[in-house]
């Protein structure tokens, strides 16, 4: 799990950040991929007393970087509503690893970050 992080992260082969850097595209798939990664990720994470500092970095990437490169104008975002949710996830997944807990008082994170709403 965390080698495929590490690639996700990393902007590696398959991943969602190689296909929105390169591509100009949103790829629902591999952001999902992505996002429940990082959701078992910070779950675990939340156990451990430090935080690695590949993690951290990329979780702040993912809740920063991702908003700056997608927010151009130019940017195709055929789904806009979801693209809002979508960059909303990010940010609450990255609370989730900083902070220790959920912005939720039940389970509604993980279904975001999986898709499973």
């Amino acid at each position: 799990m965390y080698d495929k992080l590490r690639n996700e992260f990393e902007a590696g082969e398959n991943s969602f950040l190689i296909t929105l850097r390169c591509e100009l595209k949103w790829d629902w798939d591999a952001f999902y991929k992505c996002t429940s990664l990082m959701y078992e990720v910070a779950m675990l994470e939340n156990q451990k007393p430090a935080i690695d500092m590949w993690i951290a970095q990329g979780f702040w990437s993912m809740d920063t970087w991702v908003k700056e490169w997608s927010s151009n104008e130019n940017f195709p975002r055929p789904q806009p509503e979801k693209y809002k949710q979508a960059l909303m996830i990010l940010n609450e997944l990255a609370y989730l690893l900083f902070n220790g807990e959920s912005p939720y008082m039940d389970n509604t994170l993980e279904k975001l970050a999986k898709n499973d709403v």
